[in-house]
């Protein structure tokens, strides 16, 4: 089992010692990824998404050279908010920067509002996300690169860095969501799939609906990598949430999430404080990771 740590980049968070604390504690301590989100502009009184964040792309550069070793990535980066071919050159050149350390978590979006202030077709947002990932793969793959797409092409263009000379393949891209589109994305333009709060139950049906998907395809399913937040939309179990109570609690449910077929837990929590928040992770690397 692998896991991950959500960067906290919002509120008292957005700022640079703090988001340095966190990501170097979660790489001390044995985290295998951290994760930044995205947002860029939201509406005013807005009670479940902050004012105050940092943009996700600007992060993870920022992130490459604080960090050596684990691996950095985006939970998710909204394909549809930025032009895809100036997006695959930035990841892109994240990747060699950070030699190889990159995995790119992609979505469709879902605040309107935002789309509208961006000027992006809040109904197109689908389509655009599968040619953003069509045009990333273009570029990434290809030497000399053309494409002609309904929003984008070009031809016979030269874009580099691939990406680092260290990895194997092109940068790995998982899907985000939990919706049958999303899940059909995964399966058609993914290397993985990036559900987030589900219940065992809810989540062992959509990994079989997304392996399902890839053989329909005649594509290899990736590895599925969950995104929990506490209180989030997770269904309980019981009386008791799921990775809530004690330690060996917490250490079941990641068993069982892993035999339905769980390969990475990214998690949050509800902290304060950057000291607070450290002492969250330090307590499920001591107690919780060797009893899985």
């Amino acid at each position: 089992m692998r896991y991950g740590v959500a960067i906290p980049q919002a509120n008292i968070f957005a700022e640079p010692g703090a988001v340095r604390a966190i990501g170097r504690a979660a790489e001390e301590l044995g985290f295998d990824s951290v994760w930044v989100s995205d947002h860029i502009i939201v509406p005013e009184g807005s009670s479940y998404i902050p004012e105050t964040m940092y943009e996700p792309l600007a992060l993870l550069a920022w992130l490459a050279a604080e960090t050596r070793h684990v691996v950095i990535g985006t939970s998710v980066l909204i394909a549809p908010y930025r032009n895809p071919v100036f997006t695959a050159k930035f990841l892109s050149t994240v990747d060699h920067l950070s030699e190889g350390r990159l995995v790119v978590g992609v979505g469709a979006g879902w605040l309107k509002e935002e789309f509208d202030a961006l000027g992006v077709p809040f109904d197109e947002r689908g389509p655009r996300t599968d040619e953003a990932l069509r045009v990333f793969r273009n570029l990434w793959g290809t030497e000399t690169s053309s494409f002609e797409g309904r929003w984008t092409r070009y031809s016979r263009m030269r874009m580099f860095p691939k990406g680092s000379p260290n990895r194997r393949g092109t940068i790995p891209i998982l899907v985000g969501g939990n919706g049958a589109p999303s899940i059909r994305r995964a399966a058609e333009l993914g290397d993985g799939w990036h559900p987030i709060n589900l219940g065992l139950e809810e989540f062992r049906e959509g990994v079989a609906r997304y392996r399902s998907a890839c053989e329909r395809l005649g594509r290899q399913p990736g590895p599925v990598v969950l995104r929990h937040m506490p209180g989030g939309r997770t269904r309980p179990s019981g009386e008791r949430w799921p990775f809530t109570g004690a330690p060996d609690q917490v250490a079941a449910d990641i068993r069982a999430y892993a035999a339905a077929g769980l390969d990475e837990l990214m998690l949050s929590t509800f902290s304060r404080s950057v000291g607070e928040y450290i002492a969250e992770l330090r307590r499920f690397a001591r107690e919780v990771m060797p009893r899985v």
